[in-house]
């Protein structure tokens, strides 16, 4: 059985948006420095990964991935992880969870 060009770009075109809807949590969630750690380390895991990349780009420049991306109501999330504002976005809530929980940088030999 082959699997057409149009069949993969279907399957990845209609992924669907739950890493958006855990990252809006995420970002929403108030400040909790009991937490803080436990979140930090969420927000880093839901920092987007090269494939997640790579199929915002199929859903930003293929037709279909277009067409799935209007009806879904994920046009915006997919734009926003391609040009790199969903990490931004993080980066910058883990940021403000530290300064207010007086949690210091990482150094570069303790980042993962």
């Amino acid at each position: 059985m082959t699997l057409s060009p149009l069949f993969l770009v279907v399957v990845v075109a209609g992924l669907g948006s739950a890493k958006h809807e855990e990252r809006d949590t995420l970002l929403n969630k108030p400040v909790n420095c009991e937490t803080a750690a436990e979140d930090i380390a969420a927000l880093e895991a839901a920092m987007p990964t090269g494939g997640e990349r790579l199929k915002s780009a199929v859903q930003t420049f293929s037709p279909v991935g277009r067409v799935v991306g209007v009806v879904r109501g994920t046009r915006e999330d997919t734009k926003d992880v391609l040009t790199g504002r969903t990490k931004e976005e993080l980066t910058a809530r883990v940021k403000e969870i530290r300064v207010a929980c007086g949690l210091p940088e990482p150094t570069e030999t303790s980042k993962p």
